[in-house]
């Protein structure tokens, strides 16, 4: 079986199973041949599978048809603008999580000595780019997930960044400092126990429930507990960089403006959801 023939059987096989059959497909087999894209398949599609190759392959295809979203297969997800490890139990980085980063870095100058906390840290992927948008910058990294500590350690160990940062398996609810931040950064868990019911069930199944529902009644516990626990911890005119779920925005601006902060800058989803917001503390007091 050459490469032309492998794409075209699991095109036939993974059309009725993903809406992103082909991508899934080209991104699995070019993973099992260690190409360096997708590209390189196209121009190889001649070239033979041996049977190691195929039986990989035939791997990587049967956990795709049972729902396993790509990256958790071959533990890899393209992020900014790196390749990063995921092989541990944390949530797959996101292109919105992206968009926040952007804010970020549109509202600060990249040429600031950033002291930065990630709330959440998951992955690493939000602390490695600020790290690198930021050469000077600092921060500190909590989760309450073991996983994600580990996790976030092989990505910062295999870019030479985990020296600019300490992580810490800490709950929100527990932890408690006196450092100050220029910024305080969080994808935290936002859904009600009632959307996380009807999530698609590759995500049920394979990335950790804990990291994905926010309590039982409207989403919002963390919010609340990092808005006010931390808003003193957050210099006057520094930053808190949210993620946020669906129709929550109205009731989080009133949460910042209470507590000091203002929204200077939004992003909007195509279905006119806002997913995620920067807000600029003015007060060092709140309105309460």
């Amino acid at each position: 079986m050459n490469i032309s023939q492998a794409l075209k059987n699991c095109y036939n096989l993974l059309s009725g199973v993903s809406k992103t059959y082909k991508l899934d497909t080209e991104v699995l087999l070019a993973h099992v041949l260690k190409k360096k894209s997708r590209l390189d398949l196209f121009l190889n599609t001649e070239e033979e599978l041996n049977k190691e190759e195929r039986e990989k392959f035939k791997d990587f295809v049967n956990q795709r048809i049972s729902k396993k979203p790509v990256s958790k297969i071959i533990n890899q997800k393209s992020f900014w603008n790196f390749d990063l490890d995921i092989s541990k139990k944390v949530l797959i980085p996101r292109p919105e999580t992206e968009v926040l980063i952007e804010m970020v870095t549109k509202e600060i100058n990249k040429k600031k000595k950033l002291k930065f906390l990630d709330i959440g840290c998951g992955s690493g992927c939000i602390s490695i780019s600020l790290l690198e948008c930021y050469k000077k910058s600092t921060g500190i990294g909590i989760d309450i997930s073991q996983d994600a500590i580990l996790n976030t350690k092989i990505n910062l160990n295999n870019l030479n960044l985990i020296n600019r940062i300490k992580l810490l398996k800490k709950s929100i609810f527990t932890y408690k400092t006196d450092d100050k931040f220029d910024l305080i950064i969080s994808n935290p868990p936002y859904l009600k126990l009632s959307d996380y019911i009807n999530l698609d069930p590759g995500i049920k199944k394979f990335e950790p429930k804990e990291a994905l529902i926010g309590d039982n009644k409207d989403g919002l516990r963390f919010y609340r507990e990092i808005i006010k626990k931390f808003r003193n911890n957050i210099k006057l005119n520094g930053y808190l960089a949210f993620e946020i779920g669906d129709n929550q925005f109205l009731q989080i601006k009133k949460l910042l403006i209470s507590n000091g902060f203002i929204i200077v800058s939004k992003y909007k989803l195509t279905n006119n959801q806002i997913r995620c917001l920067l807000a600029k503390k003015v007060k060092n007091y709140t309105l309460q």
